[in-house]
């Protein structure tokens, strides 16, 4: 899944909503963490997955970057034809915002997902800011869609 001989997996962690690894770089010998989200749909199951993830980011430590399809829009500018701020909403940059990720401007679009309802952002890239600085090139963008409700994401 990775290569070894540029990053070697230390840990990992399998939760509820995250798959979650800690790696250290071979040339340069930084210690990184990465998470995967599942989908959680319910209002519920987000409170428990930003839970599990704050849970992630004080085991560790460490620079990290988390990617998934998180099933909810931070802004309403983030929902074709959205004006209302929901709570699920202030939650996600609640928790954006109480562990210090920065969330990467998307190139190539605005949205991630549609089918056959509003466009969304649903799907991103979130990272520290020292993962950042280590990597400061690093932006993300929308590939194009082939046949899925998703738009991969090229980090």
């Amino acid at each position: 899944m990775w290569d070894r001989m540029v990053v070697e997996k230390m840990e990992e962690y399998i939760g509820e909503y995250t798959v979650a690894c800690s790696f250290q770089n071979v040339e340069d010998n930084f210690l990184w963490a990465f998470a995967g989200i599942y989908r959680p749909t319910s209002d519920s199951s987000r409170n428990s997955l930003w839970e599990e993830v704050a849970g992630l980011h004080s085991w560790w430590e460490l620079p990290w970057y988390i990617d998934g399809d998180f099933n909810v829009v931070r802004f309403p500018s983030e929902r074709l034809g959205d004006s209302r701020l929901r709570p699920a909403m202030s939650n996600f940059s609640d928790c954006i915002f109480d562990l210090g990720l920065v969330d990467l401007p998307l190139m190539g679009g605005a949205f991630t997902w549609s089918n056959n309802q509003p466009w969304s952002k649903l799907d991103r890239f979130l990272v520290s800011p020292e993962w950042e600085s280590h990597y400061s090139e690093v932006c993300q963008k929308r590939l194009p869609r082939l046949s899925f409700d998703h738009f991969p994401i090229l980090l």
